[in-house]
């Protein structure tokens, strides 16, 4: 029974670090602590508070629940009791699956670039009503997963275009309820 990222990642997923492998290895929650940066300009703060980004903080408790949905998973991020939630679900659109992460109206397609640091999750596209936008409307959102004093670290980098940059948090997690694995449908 694989995972969502053993099943994106196949073979790729043994080169990862042993704290990247574990978090996405049937993880149901984890918690940690992470430093929050919201971007300034009036559109970013507008665009902060409608889609309910936590606010900005340094040391904010930060807790990550993981449930299985279909093709995917459904990952509830708390910040200080502030939540926001994005569904990770795998597409298949060629050879290989490819990673989406949907935000509300938005749909991320992203590629995900492993190596033995860890992952990079890249966009390469954004859909808005099942619409492509043209890359100069797109937002981007990048993802970095890296292991640093044994522990799973996360850094995230939200911009848009007029808005600059939306927002950025980064910090660690670790697991706290492991249960069985579970099976994600492709």
């Amino acid at each position: 029974m694989e995972t969502m990222y053993q099943k994106l990642l196949g073979a790729r997923f043994d080169i990862l670090p042993e704290p990247i492998r574990a978090m996405h290895f049937g993880v149901r929650r984890a918690t940690g602590r992470a430093d929050i940066k919201r971007g300034t300009s009036l559109l970013a703060q507008l665009i902060c508070r409608i889609a309910r980004v936590p606010q900005s903080g340094e040391g904010v408790v930060v807790e990550t629940a993981f449930t299985p949905i279909d093709n995917g998973e459904r990952w509830t991020r708390s910040f200080n009791g502030e939540e926001f939630h994005t569904e990770l679900r795998i597409a298949n659109r060629g050879a290989e699956p490819e990673l989406t992460e949907s935000f509300g109206l938005l749909r991320f397609r992203l590629r995900m670039a492993v190596h033995e640091d860890g992952v990079d999750l890249i966009p390469e596209g954004v859909s808005m009503f099942g619409i492509g936008l043209p890359r100069f409307l797109c937002p981007e959102a990048v993802g970095l997963e890296r292991v640093r004093d044994g522990k799973y670290r996360f850094d995230v980098s939200v911009c848009a275009p007029l808005a600059g940059e939306l927002v950025s948090y980064s910090g660690w997690l670790v697991p706290v309820v492991e249960s069985e694995q579970y099976i994600t449908e492709a």
